[in-house]
């Protein structure tokens, strides 16, 4: 039942009614939940053939509300996660925004041989391919989300992702190539210094060499959920008509037509040599030392053994089964240095979600992602000329939004969500988890090299979330005082 006078439900009672509804399910959809940090990964790393948590090419990808709150995917689990794998041929994107030309598919192998052209109006040198033999083998991983609005017809929330990656230091040498696409077109941009946010693009002709950057908007539509979008010439052309995204083949073809989906490729690229190291890490097996975060104030958790997947400690299941959603690499978690042979290490994996009282039963709806407001003009990318890294492959990630309007979304939503995810697996050539044979393709031996960058990039590029970017006021609850 709808209730119209509720405005909307928060963040926290959306993921804590989704998480309940999955784990009282079983079955597939308690191999879901709601995740504040998404490991987005290209490539993992294994330990003496044992997952790890990191590897060579590694991502933590957030989702920001443009008044600041973080938001949340619904995924499978971060470490083992479910992957599917597919070719470059069997993935659409929309392209031509970025050249001011007529919307129109392209598959992504032919975006990726075309880079340089697609990629111009960036700065990407006209003539760069980044295109490979790698390219019949692509994983991709499906995710949702249930965003809060207003019960008013065409409410809406704009938002930017935002990506970590463990290997990038520089803006001038990137890891990964980034394409994020919608219905409405492209946006190339790349990873680099510290966490980076990501917009939709659009090309002002007036302004030649410019980029105008824009927020992704989420709009409530009359769309079921779980399900692609099939629209009337006329509601395509109401909705071309005030600027927002319309139903088009984007993703796998599995996917049908639709406007509520916003994909993510990272193009792996080839960094500049490092120096290597000499000596180990004190890499161990399941038994090796550990790592820990203690939470402020909270229990203390032992999270998995360094470099190597452990199964969850017993507090860690504990608080899952207790409601918590423990996602790893939390802004919030405070970190426990712990000694290895050559370096000390910490990764900080926990972080306590408390739980909140359930609103009202809600509508959800699939939601049309479009262009939002605009940010500012950017003026291209940090490199111009990109090699592909020939050794890894790409990845894409595609979120499906919904929105939920007047409370929390109803059980039959959330499943037919994850039914739609669980069906657009299936149609893949693969699929399966990470730490199974079927995904060889995406992991590789964990190297000195490869954990010695990532403690480069956590010790002197930490993760801190973005303050006073999105109209925060720093702060804000006490009145200032003159300076002496």
């Amino acid at each position: 039942m709808t209730v119209t006078s509720y405005n909307a439900a928060s963040v926290q009672q959306t993921m804590d009614t989704v998480n309940r509804e999955l784990r009282s399910r079983g079955g597939c959809y308690s191999e879901y939940s709601c995740k504040t940090v998404s490991w987005d990964d290209v490539e993992r790393g294994t330990v003496g053939g044992s997952l790890s948590c990191w590897g060579a090419n590694i991502t933590d990808t957030r989702l920001w509300e443009k008044s600041g709150k973080q938001l949340y995917t619904v995924r499978s689990d971060n470490w083992n996660e479910k992957l599917g794998k597919v070719s470059a041929d069997d993935v659409a994107l929309i392209t031509g925004n970025q050249r001011g030309s007529p919307l129109a598919p392209i598959t992504l192998r032919d975006f990726l041989k075309n880079m340089g052209k697609e990629g111009k109006y960036a700065g990407l040198d006209e003539s760069t391919d980044l295109s490979s033999a790698l390219d019949s083998e692509v994983s991709i991983r499906f995710q949702t989300t249930f965003l809060p609005v207003v019960d008013e017809q065409l409410a809406a929330l704009e938002f930017a992702p935002e990506m970590y990656n463990y290997q990038t230091q520089s803006d001038d040498d990137p890891r990964n190539l980034l394409v994020l696409a919608t219905t409405q077109g492209v946006a190339v941009q790349q990873d680099g210094a510290g966490a980076k946010r990501l917009y939709h693009h659009a090309v002002d002709p007036s302004t030649p060499g410019q980029t105008c950057r824009y927020w992704f908007e989420a709009e409530r539509s009359s769309h079921k959920v779980g399900v692609a979008q099939s629209e009337s010439k006329e509601e395509a052309l109401a909705a071309a008509k005030r600027g927002k995204a319309t139903a088009a083949v984007i993703g796998t073809r599995a996917m049908g037509t639709r406007f509520n989906v916003l994909l993510t490729v990272q193009v792996p690229l080839q960094q500049k040599p490092k120096p290597k190291l000499r000596g180990g890490i004190g890499v161990g097996g399941k038994g090796g030392p550990f790592y820990k975060c203690k939470k402020a104030g909270a229990m203390s958790f032992s999270c998995a053994p360094l470099l190597s997947c452990a199964p969850p400690s017993p507090d860690y299941q504990m608080a899952l089964a207790e409601g918590s959603d423990d996602d790893f690499l939390s802004d919030s978690a405070e970190l426990v240095m712990v000694e290895t042979l050559n370096a000390s290490v910490c990764l900080p994996r926990c972080r306590s979600v408390r739980s909140s009282p359930s609103p009202p039963q809600g509508k959800a709806n699939a939601a049309r992602v479009s262009r939002g407001t605009m940010i500012d003009r950017w003026s291209g990318l940090g490199v111009r000329n990109p090699k592909r890294d020939s050794m890894q492959r790409v990845t894409v990630t595609a979120v499906i939004y919904n929105t939920v309007a007047g409370g929390v979304p109803a059980p039959e939503d959330i499943a037919a969500a994850i039914d739609d995810m669980e069906r657009l697996y299936a149609a893949c050539g693969w699929t399966g988890k990470l730490a199974e044979a079927g995904a060889a393709f995406m992991k590789k031996e964990l190297t000195v090299n490869d954990a010695a960058g990532i403690t480069a990039k956590i010790t002197q590029q930490p993760y801190t979330p973005p303050v006073g970017v999105m109209g925060l006021v720093v702060g804000g609850d006490a009145f200032p005082a003159s300076a002496q």
